[in-house]
């Protein structure tokens, strides 16, 4: 009976054991699937998404992938699946298809205004919710405004790629890719208000700021939209507002300056002066005013009356020395 035991005990120990060790197996591919999963995702998911760019038979969509890899999107009205479009950067793919990005920009064209529509972005392996964006309506008119041109420098060197995006206050957000030679352009003739409700009010004194993304780094530039004022090269890591004046320094007066034009001896020569001047005015050099004031001084060229011959001096020196 025993020897009859036997005969089974070691194949069932065995057999055993391979079921255990299958399992083991398995729960080990799942795991490392699912590790190599959590550490993909992240890389390939969407970040930042930017619908830029919105006109009637138009939109851009942007976003940001920590890892470059090939992404495109799909849309359409009634579901994302309908149509399928390209990087505008792979508008033409080589053989091997879409070429992998870390910033990526996608123009969707020929779509209907006033329509909505649905989206997925699909990098790499990983789909995107589905999102959704709204065309404007025709226009009848367009901005009076020559486009943004400007260019982004990477040190000394040119910019070879990147995304510049314009935003202003209540405006829909412009965009576009940063060409060969780090140059950018930007057109206004279009550019809607936030609600799609009709065109941008533009005027001169419209502040706007340009946001550079690039796999380099970023810059941003805030700037009046001043017509035939160039935008200066745009450099990584900085960020600049050309809406402040740039105040110069002014020429402090010389000795002799102040001899001829300190007519209260403060050591400087500025708006009390011009009102001692004022007060002396048709008057001759030995006039003394009342608190013992002298109007000797005052009498700037010297021919012996205080006239608008010295008044035109002495608001020529203040205007020399900043000061009016």
């Amino acid at each position: 009976m025993t020897n009859f035991f036997n005969k089974f005990k070691i194949p069932t120990l065995l057999g055993l054991s391979l079921i255990l060790l299958g399992i083991i197996s398995g729960l080990y591919l799942v795991l490392r699937e699912q590790v190599f999963l959590s550490q993909a995702a992240p890389d390939l998911a969407p970040q930042n998404i930017t619908i830029s760019n919105i006109v009637e038979d138009s939109v851009t969509v942007s976003w940001q992938t920590n890892a470059p890899t090939a992404s495109f999107i799909t849309f359409g009205q009634k579901n994302p699946g309908e149509q399928t479009v390209l990087d505008d950067r792979d508008s033409d793919p080589p053989a091997g298809g879409p070429k992998p990005h870390s910033l990526h920009y996608v123009t969707l064209k020929n779509l209907l205004p006033e329509t909505n529509y649905q989206f997925k972005i699909i990098s790499g392996k990983f789909a995107s919710d589905i999102l959704k964006f709204e065309t404007a309506s025709p226009l009848t008119n367009q901005a009076g405004f020559t486009p943004i041109i400007g260019s982004v420098l990477n040190g000394n060197k040119p910019l070879d790629d990147g995304i510049v995006y314009l935003s202003i206050p209540e405006a829909v957000t412009e965009s576009a890719l940063i060409k060969t030679g780090g140059n950018f352009l930007i057109p206004l003739s279009q550019i809607r208000k936030a609600d799609l409700s009709d065109i941008y009010p533009l005027t001169e004194e419209t502040v706007a700021k340009l946001t550079i993304n690039s796999d380099e780094g970023s810059a941003s530039t805030l700037f009046q939209l001043k017509t035939g004022m160039p935008l200066p090269p745009i450099k990584l890591g900085q960020t600049i507002d050309l809406t402040v004046s740039q105040e110069t320094p002014t020429p402090a007066p010389t000795i002799k300056d102040l001899d001829r034009y300190d007519f209260n001896s403060d050591g400087k020569i500025n708006s009390t002066d011009y009102a001692i001047l004022s007060s002396c005015f048709g008057k001759k050099p030995s006039t003394t005013l009342p608190g013992n004031r002298s109007c000797a001084k005052t009498d700037i060229n010297t021919d012996g009356i205080i006239n608008q011959k010295d008044l035109d001096l002495m608001s020529q020196k203040l205007k020399s020395l900043g000061s009016q």
